[in-house]
């Protein structure tokens, strides 16, 4: 077709789907998008198009299966206006930007900076190199799977308990259900989340932390307008933040200074990462971190430009006190010592202090709740025995460490998603419920079976 008539086509379109099965270098998707306007839908792109990984907002897809097509295609024409607005934005930004010759000159500069780096290795540029393609080897899920009626039981012999969850992982599947796996969840908003939680912490003998890597004030938007949470203990920033169960929610404690003359390097050098990688971005309000966020982007191509960021990181940096963490979607330089793990370790000693815990659960996501499983299996190989002041009886030490989706990792336990999360947390509501309703029915008659109906 003329390009003239194809333009006309475009800008009369409402949506575009290009099912190509093989095509590398396919401009058709930027020319629509540079002949639409913000009302218009986006475009569904075959997976296996060369653009499809690169322009923001392209809802990829296989053409092979009619499902996933038309389950794309409903998709953007359901899509709000505001949602049209956004991405339209961005891809006409991107397509300006991204210019053949803008592409053509990086690849040079990149080959020049290669060739400089040569000669100063004493390497022969003349020697052929080979590129090669990096495949992340597939992991199986753990078959540690943690069995939520051992979580139970444990928790009901317990006289004081530590429970410390990643905070996203209660949220996410209520704010985002788009991300999250089939299969129903226990709690289904934020309402009946904060009226688990409240009963949770509100039960004699229990201390509840939410961890976060969030800023205070994030957290604060996170949660809303959500009342009854001042015994909930909080953690902002891995830990640089954190506040005691019972304390108000705007009062923050912080345990260490920090300096942050290293973070003008970190953020120069993501800048550049930013530019090269469509649909990442700087995080860079943060005390105690900064972080580069991929998670927009292709997953295959910001993974690799993820692993290059954090060599680069590790070797401008190396004379700062940081620590550089790649983690699952995010390259995140932080100040050394502000972890989850020296939090943690801090608020176990807090509670040792005072008497020890004889239930902990520990529950994350990602490699930066590494240090926090080692912290808690550490006081497990300690404390295998508490003795209980009151009765001055000994109460066998449990713990469950357990990391949801990641494989592998430190902690003993495994969950598939973060639906599942919700369900352990709505069972140890129903177990608080059954003591206060003192019933006489078995745990195994009040929970029935693993999926259970919600309880409110």
């Amino acid at each position: 077709m003329p390009f003239a008539e194809r333009v006309s086509l475009f800008s009369c379109a409402d949506m575009l789907v290009n099912s190509s099965i093989r095509h590398g270098l396919n401009l058709v998707p930027f020319e629509f998008v540079l002949c639409g306007d913000e009302k218009k839908g986006g475009f569904v792109v075959s997976e296996f198009l060369g653009c499809s990984r690169v322009l923001p907002g392209a809802v990829r897809t296989n053409p092979w299966r009619d499902e996933d097509l038309a389950r794309a295609i409903h998709k953007l024409l359901l899509q709000d206006d505001h949602e049209k607005k956004f991405w339209h934005e961005l891809q006409v930004a991107f397509c300006k930007k991204n210019t053949v010759y803008s592409w053509a000159e990086k690849a040079f500069l990149d080959m020049k900076k290669i060739r400089e780096t040569m000669l100063e290795l004493g390497e022969d540029v003349r020697a052929r190199c080979r590129v090669g393609i990096v495949k992340m080897p597939h992991k199986e899920m753990s078959s540690k799977h943690l069995k939520l009626e051992h979580v139970y039981s444990a928790y009901q012999q317990a006289q004081t308990r530590l429970l410390i969850v990643d905070i996203d992982l209660l949220l996410r599947p209520i704010l985002y259900p788009e991300k999250a796996l089939e299969g129903p969840a226990t709690l289904t908003s934020k309402r009946e989340i904060a009226k688990c939680l409240r009963n949770i912490s509100e039960h004699q003998g229990n201390f509840l932390f939410l961890l976060s890597s969030y800023s205070p004030e994030e957290i604060r938007n996170y949660l809303g307008e959500i009342e009854g949470l001042d015994k909930v203990g909080l953690a902002a920033e891995d830990g640089y933040y954190y506040k005691w169960p019972g304390s108000p929610l705007g009062r923050w404690d912080t345990k260490m200074h920090i300096t942050d003359e290293w973070k003008d390097v970190a953020v120069g050098l993501m800048r550049q990462y930013t530019q090269r990688t469509n649909g990442s971005w700087i995080e860079d309000d943060k005390i105690s971190s900064v972080t580069w966020h991929w998670e927009s982007a292709n997953p295959e191509f910001g993974s690799l430009q993820g692993k290059e960021l954090q060599n680069h990181l590790q070797e401008m940096l190396s004379h700062f006190p940081v620590r550089i963490v790649l983690g699952k979607t995010f390259v995140r330089v932080r100040h050394e010592g502000v972890t989850k793990g020296a939090f943690v370790e801090h608020t176990i000693k807090h509670y040792n202090n005072r008497g020890g815990v004889d239930f902990l659960l520990g529950i994350g996501d990602d490699i930066a709740d590494e240090d926090m499983f080692k912290v808690i299996m550490a006081y497990h190989r300690d404390a295998q025995y508490r003795v209980v002041s009151n009765s001055q009886t000994v109460q066998e030490v449990k713990v469950f460490t357990c990391t949801v989706g990641r494989q592998p990792a430190t902690a003993s336990h495994c969950l598939y998603k973060a639906e599942e999360v919700l369900e352990l947390m709505g069972g140890l509501f129903l177990v608080n419920k059954k003591w206060r309703s003192n019933s006489m029915l078995e745990l195994t008659d009040v929970l029935g079976h693993r999926r259970y109906k919600n309880p409110w």
